[in-house]
């Protein structure tokens, strides 16, 4: 059983109570945005894969394998049922995770390969681990209208300054900063925009 320090708690209750504003699509314009953020991110309905994507987790967070949440995993799975990528390109991730399921679940005909600088391009790119070593590299094999999922980009300095630098990148056209998790879309077409989403 994972245990949460009462340090960590109360920093999670301050992170949340600092973004309490940008909260359900609050003060967004953009119809893309406001979808995203109203139908992807904090989408309440139950999904049919739900009980799968809560068994691998939990079975991953028993094993140490995984500090992952019930709700974390679920975002995953909505993230990648929205996106239904054809080819993904995946960093830090193991075949066996609980990451990985939940993208599976979410996207079943999708074509999950690994990460590599001569991969080839993906609709989809995410990353877990020490993604930081990667930079700017992340973005490269994203197609137009791809996705670029990372995870824990505040849980140090050096990732929250590695974040800021591919927001400066071109294709960093539409972003979310979930502060555990961020999101990047590269879509011309829209207005560059960088939001903070309180989802902790």
């Amino acid at each position: 059983m994972l245990l949460v320090h009462p340090y960590q708690v109360s920093w999670r209750w301050l992170r949340w109570c600092c973004r309490f504003r940008c909260r359900q699509g609050y003060g967004i314009h953009s119809p893309f945005a406001f979808n995203f953020v109203t139908g992807v991110v904090y989408e309440s309905g139950m999904y049919y894969a739900y009980p799968a994507v809560d068994r691998a987790c939990t079975a991953a967070r028993r094993g140490g394998q995984t500090s992952m949440r019930l709700k974390d995993g679920r975002l995953l799975f909505r993230l990648a049922n929205f996106g239904r990528p054809q080819r993904a390109l995946t960093y830090g991730v193991d075949v066996e995770s609980a990451e990985l399921a939940c993208m599976r679940a979410g996207s079943q005909h999708t074509d999950y390969a690994a990460f590599s600088d001569d991969a080839g391009e993906a609709d989809w790119v995410f990353a877990a681990a020490d993604w930081t070593v990667l930079g700017t590299r992340l973005l490269s094999p994203l197609r137009r209208g791809g996705m670029l999922v990372l995870r824990d980009i505040g849980s140090t300095a050096a990732r929250r300054a590695a974040w800021r630098e591919l927001l400066h990148m071109p294709q960093a056209q539409v972003s979310f900063d979930l502060y555990d998790w961020g999101i990047v879309f590269f879509r011309p077409e829209l207005q560059r925009q960088h939001y903070v989403i309180n989802y902790l």
